[in-house]
């Protein structure tokens, strides 16, 4: 066996792996329904789309304070910021899961 023909086979397989998984999706798409497993993964990644942002403004806020000497001012509107930037991500991650 040559090179060649191992070569077309990889790409054999591979386009039949390609095939089964749209067909896959597609039969997804075309019932409707998500499954519960589907949304209760949904719920984490939006869960975690607001608090990641929201913390890393928290401790980023937290350090600028300490460095600055400005109290919480900068905790404060750093949270605020990380949490509006979380929402719109978790509302974006919504909208293009429907």
């Amino acid at each position: 066996m040559c090179a060649h023909d191992r070569d077309e086979e990889l790409e054999d397989e591979f386009e039949s792996s390609v095939r089964r998984e749209r067909a896959r999706i597609e039969r997804g798409r075309a019932q409707g329904h998500g499954s519960f497993w589907r949304y209760l993964g949904l719920i984490g990644v939006v869960g975690w789309s607001v608090v990641v942002p929201t913390v890393v403004g928290a401790l980023v806020g937290l350090w600028l304070d300490e460095r600055y000497g400005t109290g919480y001012r900068l905790t404060l509107g750093l949270i605020v910021f990380g949490l509006a930037m979380g929402c719109l991500n978790a509302w974006r991650m919504i909208t293009r899961e429907r």
